[in-house]
C-alpha cells in the first residue's frame, strides 16, 4: 500500500481515468436529454402534418 502512495504515475492514471469518467457522465446525459427534446421535436413536427 504505501509503494502505491509514492506511485505518481498510478496516482496521475487515478486522477485521469476519474476526469474521463466524470466527461462521460456528462457527454451521456448531454445526448440523453438532446434525443428526448429531438423526439417531442419531431413528434410536434408530425402532427402538424
Amino acid at each position: 500500500m504505501r509503494r502505491f502512495r509514492r506511485d505518481r504515475q498510478a496516482v496521475t492514471a487515478i486522477e485521469y481515468v476519474l476526469i474521463a469518467s466524470l466527461a462521460a457522465m456528462v457527454i451521456i446525459d448531454g445526448v440523453t436529454n438532446i434525443g428526448g427534446n429531438l423526439a417531442r421535436i419531431f413528434s410536434a413536427i408530425a402532427a402538424a402534418f
